[in-house]
């Protein structure tokens, strides 16, 4: 039974899994070069005791780094930067004997921060946050230019945070404050100007409506005037001394009252006087 545990043991102790995104290099103690250049991909492999195999994760990685920059005018700003890496499969024996499994640490990170003070350095600190994407772009492309030839790949790099100085941005705060209060009252003036401009054309409107009501009412009455005189010249045209005359004896509820009159048409007055004398 001890003999089988220990059979299991060894035999476990002999097999090396390599996972998904991962790649392996074969070492074997007992031969030159112990590391065979062919990389291993995901699968179970056997091995003796006194071999191994180099595991290496070649999916994208992703580093963020810390970095205190000084601004173009002279302010201190504290970022975070972050770059996304990863070792090239194909050159994965180069990565394994030229430059080692601390990679990052060795040849990426340095020129990484040195590049990120440096691109920052030359934008203004009120520019940072618009001119992000050009720095970030910047970073990269030099990034690769100095690890050009190398076994590795650089695939982004991203301004994650910029912790801004605390005075400018109580400053920039302020101002910002002050701008919003100086549009407010713009408004108020803009919306009294407009209340104002619709309260006279309003008047005037009523204004309006009164003089055109006026002018109305006057044409009517002038033109009922002019119907009237129109009217009563009709009647005077046909209304004649003998027209009247025979209106009147045509009635039959009419009481007729004579006077006398002279041969000047006028009524004759007859003297009482001389009439009561002529009576006695």
């Amino acid at each position: 039974m001890l003999g089988l545990a220990a059979m299991t043991a060894l035999l476990a102790g002999c097999t090396t899994y390599v996972k998904p995104g991962q790649a392996g290099l074969r070492y074997r103690s007992f031969h030159r070069p112990a590391l065979q250049q062919t990389a291993k991909s995901e699968g179970l492999y056997w091995r003796w005791p006194w071999n191994d195999v180099k595991i290496y994760d070649v999916t994208w990685q992703s580093k963020s780094e810390r970095v205190d920059i000084l601004t173009a005018d002279d302010l201190h700003v504290q970022t975070t930067v972050t770059v996304t890496f990863r070792p090239n499969p194909a050159r994965l024996y180069d990565l394994a004997t030229e430059l080692g499994p601390a990679y990052y640490e060795q040849v990426i990170r340095p020129p990484f921060q040195t590049i990120s003070r440096s691109e920052f350095a030359k934008h203004q600190h009120n520019q940072l946050a618009k001119d992000s994407a050009a720095i970030e772009n910047d970073i990269l492309a030099k990034l690769r230019a100095t690890t050009e030839g190398k076994p590795i790949e650089i695939d982004r790099v991203s301004i994650d945070h910029i912790q801004y100085d605390p005075s400018v941005t109580a400053a920039i705060s302020a101002k910002i404050a002050t701008e919003q209060q100086v549009q407010q009252k713009e408004l108020e003036v803009k919306v009294a100007a407009q209340d104002a401009e619709i309260a006279r054309t309003r008047a005037q409107g009523q204004s309006d409506a009164v003089r055109i009501n006026a002018e109305g009412e006057a044409k009517a009455i002038v033109i009922k005037g002019e119907a009237q005189g129109k009217a009563q010249a009709s009647i005077n045209q046909t209304l004649t001394p003998e027209y009247i005359r025979y209106k009147a004896f045509d009635s039959q509820g009419t009481r007729y009252y004579f006077v006398p009159v002279g041969k000047d048409g006028l009524p004759l007055i007859i003297n009482a006087t001389d009439r009561e004398s002529a009576v006695r």
